[in-house]
């Protein structure tokens, strides 16, 4: 598979003849009535609800209907961050009162923990037009929609969307299929909390009698994706809660459950949750601490360095060139924990030179690599992040610093097709510093930033403007494979 080939961000497939789930990082549902659509969830950002609505006026059966309300499902901001968009265009936004609320309330916590996380949010979303306090109907022509909440799952506001004439509940993420689901966000108190409550709302959503469920997250359920979320659910409860009457402490109790995770489990894709994440969130509801949740105590996934074998590599040190080949050698035997410490300990003693930083930042990169769930490489991001902020506060024009952030900021937003422009900016500075690329580390940086700016119109859907970018890192460097695959896409 072409990593750098065009890709798609997000597809409409067809459920029933009238509804549709728009698949991408988050689900949104799509129905349609005689008269009107209605869209549920608003995706994770403007950009991308810009692509949804493009996507739903591409429908044989649109026929220049309006899209007149778009409903969230619950206050998390990769379901409502598309609502200004939706707004622009004429619909109501709808969601319950305690949705609004909590975006009023939570946006704040939310975003401190996704930017510990490496992820920079945009403007607080835009809240509803219209609260709901009880069971509400809504009508598209020929269309039915009941609204209610019918209990905690992953959030204490989760709304769910009944459509009876095509069997269909929007549910989401309430339920999450495809990979390991996350049972709760880590800085809230909700979610798999120790109890029964989530597998309750289950059981209350399933007596509607659905023929399709439409989750939040994965493709549309049915019974045995959900048969395997309720023993998921329960198979934590329980293993936890045993633990925990045992007395153990939280590190002991991680230990002893995952050296245990049976395969049914462990085969399980991993994307956002973790067993891990799932372990902490019952812990914490079976033994709370405050109001912060467990994300103050929640394991970096960045591997822990041998510290005998870290000093032992550090001491005769002195040249980055030194640490990097230290760093090079552990990487390659598979110790990521003391690579990342070897680099770590470049930018103390080398604490002002830029290129230490950007070693480091690069590394990290790479150990992001080594872990599955997008959370948890956060650990390896908001340190990379960090470190070539560092180096261009150290050399604003440092042409590798620039290279190395505007590389990461487009590639985050070529795999999520999210808005590419803060990276190009930051090659485009690089592509302006180097005046003439006679030197190879200088050739080598600007291929690079010519490479990533194209990927950065690749995911605006401009292939000329990309192609060019392509064509004018081959020019600098004729082999650069990562340009001769961009163009074979």
């Amino acid at each position: 598979m072409n990593p750098f080939a065009p890709r798609t961000y997000g597809s409409l497939e067809r459920v029933t003849d009238r509804v549709y789930i728009f698949r991408n990082i988050v689900n949104s549902a799509v129905i349609i009535g005689d008269d009107a659509i209605a869209v549920v969830d608003t995706q994770v950002n403007e950009v991308l609800a810009e692509r949804l609505i493009r996507a739903i006026a591409s429908l044989s059966d649109h026929h220049h209907k309006p899209i007149r309300y778009a409903i969230n499902t619950h206050y998390h901001w990769d379901h409502t961050g598309g609502n200004y968009v939706f707004k622009r265009i004429g619909a109501e936004i709808i969601s319950s009162a305690q949705t609004k609320t909590f975006i009023q309330e939570r946006t704040p916590r939310q975003k401190a923990f996704l930017l510990s996380r490496g992820f920079a949010l945009g403007r607080d979303p835009y809240q509803a037009d219209r609260t709901l306090a009880e069971p509400t109907e809504l009508d598209l022509g020929n269309q039915r929609l009941h609204l209610q909440q019918l209990g905690s799952a992953e959030t204490d506001d989760a709304l769910t969307i009944h459509v009876p004439q095509e069997g269909c509940v929007m549910a989401g993420d309430t339920v999450m299929t495809g990979s390991f689901p996350i049972f709760g966000q880590p800085v809230m108190n909700e979610g798999l909390m120790g109890t029964s409550a989530w597998l309750e709302t289950l059981a209350q959503l399933e007596a509607l009698g659905p023929e399709h469920v439409l989750p939040g997250h994965g493709p549309v359920a049915h019974t045995a994706e959900l048969d395997l979320l309720k023993r998921l659910q329960r198979y934590f409860l329980e293993e936890v809660a045993a633990r925990v009457a045992q007395g153990l402490p939280l590190p002991v109790l991680l230990d002893d459950l995952e050296s245990q995770l049976p395969d049914w489990i462990t085969s399980i894709p991993v994307t956002w949750g973790t067993p891990r994440y799932a372990m902490l969130r019952v812990y914490r509801g079976l033994v709370p601490d405050d109001e912060l949740g467990w994300q103050h105590v929640k394991p970096s996934a960045i591997p822990a360095a041998d510290v005998t074998r870290a000093e032992a590599a550090c001491a005769p040190l002195r040249a980055l060139s030194d640490f990097r080949a230290a760093a090079s050698e552990l990487e390659e035997g598979g110790d990521f924990g003391t690579a990342i410490a070897v680099a770590r300990r470049a930018t103390a003693v080398l604490a002002s030179e830029p290129a230490a930083w950007v070693f480091f930042a690069d590394l990290l990169v790479r150990g992001a690599r080594q872990v599955a769930s997008v959370l948890e490489k956060g650990d390896f991001f908001i340190e990379a992040q960090e470190a070539l902020h560092h180096a261009l506060t150290l050399a604003p024009e440092d042409v590798n610093a620039h290279v190395a952030l505007g590389r990461f900021m487009i590639m985050r937003s070529y795999r999520n097709g999210d808005d590419p422009a803060e990276g190009m900016a930051h090659l485009q500075l690089a592509v302006d510093a180097i005046a003439t690329p006679a030197q190879r580390p200088q050739r080598a940086a600007l291929a690079q930033a010519h490479f990533y700016m194209g990927l950065g119109h690749r995911t605006n859907g401009d292939e000329s403007l990309a192609r060019a970018c392509f064509d004018a890192a081959l020019a600098v460097l004729p082999n650069f494979e990562p340009a001769l695959l961009a163009q074979q896409g």
